[in-house]
């Protein structure tokens, strides 16, 4: 590969750590890879950080331990926990090993914890004071900290006791405007939210949006305050939780992106296509059955796609409300009935509404064709399209409550086994249909 110019890595030297992410993501991996090697070390681990993960387990595959290592050391703990999590465990125990002492224990503790749990994506630069403190003692040490290594939250200072268990939180805005004589047990709130290190990164999202909060303590089992997390953080959970969900209902993994490398893409979307395929032989073999149907009535061909169409996206709608508010914690399993009458109610009379609209098209194209059909073709696609937008809102409830009731995300390709219901229940609605009222009429 040809040398970098000094003139070029300026330009990069001078950027900010989120746009020279995005410049490498756009590079060769090799190219990349051998500017951030060549970059002073501050640059290149600011902006190692910024870079997805998927493309950072790309790019680290044969990136030099040697030049890595400094990389981690100048890292704060969460980050050099984020990026070594990426790495296979052999190598991260041998960088861990050739890492600052202090560094290593820290990325260890924080590596212990899944990274989509409350534990995975809290820090742990934070200032706390005991309670019989006064104010002066905690600014005082909010400075102190910040010389040694800046603190990711100064909104709120957290109390605890001799073993470490928060008993309270200050807030600095309390502190500047009390007397620093004062005591930060006169100042602190008792009534303490937090969240256990083994929490759900979804549940963190539903406290921040709760409360509101700038951050929010994570505790251990017993109580201790191991780490905090910023809402900056829970922001990029939510927004990552919600491209996961709205990946998921469709079939992809959570974690592709555009430039995830194609290799990784392949894999991840490959099964559940061929899991579409199969189901959607189904739908064929509904039509199979019905062949001879089809051939005496060519103008349901018209209708076929239309009415599994309508079910397909009524499906969808029901099947986005119900994951959304089961993600947020709105919608327990107490409230399916509730959540299904609704439904089908709103689908009843949706499809009154549909169903005259499409069956009034199905009298006049049915005229069109064979004048014995008129009214009734019209009568078969309406109560075929009503009856399919019943089985949309039926299944877009139970599809999601189904999956979570087996422990599976209920985000988990819900849209490709809506649509294949809709498809299935649409064609075998509307066939039937035809055959119980259209043939009698025919032969009659």
């Amino acid at each position: 590969m040809a040398e970098t110019t000094p003139i070029y890595l300026d330009e990069f030297k001078a950027m900010h750590p989120a746009d020279l992410a995005d410049r490498l993501q756009r590079m060769p991996t090799e190219e990349a890879r051998h500017i951030l090697t060549e970059l002073p070390v501050g640059v290149a681990s600011a902006a190692l950080v910024e870079l997805e993960d998927e493309w950072i387990a790309d790019l680290l595959e044969e990136f030099p331990q040697s030049k890595l290592v400094p990389l981690l050391n100048k890292m704060y703990a969460e980050e050099a926990a984020d990026v070594l999590g990426e790495i296979p465990e052999v190598d991260r125990a041998r960088l861990l090993r050739k890492m600052g002492k202090e560094e290593a224990q820290a990325a260890r503790d924080l590596l212990k914890y899944p990274e989509d749990t409350a534990g995975g994506i809290m820090n742990d630069r934070f200032v706390t004071l005991r309670s019989h403190h006064t104010v002066g003692d905690g600014l005082r040490r909010i400075r102190r900290k910040h010389r040694e290594q800046a603190p990711t939250d100064i909104n709120y200072l957290y109390v605890t006791d001799k073993d470490e268990k928060l008993v309270g939180i200050a807030s600095i805005r309390d502190l500047i405007f009390s007397d620093d004589e004062v005591k930060t047990a006169d100042v602190m709130n008792r009534e303490v939210k937090y969240v256990r290190a083994t929490d759900d990164q979804e549940e963190v999202v539903r406290r921040f949006e709760k409360y509101h909060f700038l951050g929010l303590p994570v505790l251990d089992e017993e109580g201790r305050l191991v780490g905090v997390i910023r809402g900056d953080d829970a922001l990029s959970v939510a927004i990552e939780e919600q491209t996961e969900d709205m990946q998921k209902m469709v079939g992809l993994s959570g974690e592709e992106r555009a430039l995830t490398p194609w290799k990784q893409s392949f894999g991840k979307r490959l099964p559940w296509l061929c899991i579409n395929l199969i189901t959607a032989c189904f739908a064929g073999a509904v039509v199979g059955i019905f062949e001879s149907t089809i051939e005496t009535f060519a103008v349901l061909a018209i209708f076929l796609p239309i009415i599994a169409g309508q079910g397909g996206n009524a499906g969808m709608q029901t099947v986005t409300v119900i994951i959304r508010d089961m993600a947020l914690g709105e919608l327990s399993p107490g409230d399916g009935r509730k959540a299904l009458f609704k439904e089908i109610l709103l689908s009843i009379l949706i499809g009154l509404i549909i169903g005259l609209i499409v069956g009034v098209i199905g009298y006049l194209v049915g005229g069109l064709f064979d004048d014995r059909l008129g009214w009734k073709l019209g009568l078969v696609v309406g109560l075929a399209m009503i009856l399919n937008l019943i089985a949309a809102a039926l299944f877009g409830v139970l599809i999601p409550f189904a999956l979570k009731f087996f422990r599976l995300d209920p985000a988990l390709a819900s849209s490709i086994l809506i649509t294949t219901v809709t498809d299935v229940a649409g064609f075998f609605f509307l066939l039937v249909l035809a055959k119980w009222i259209l043939i009698p009429a025919v032969v009659g």
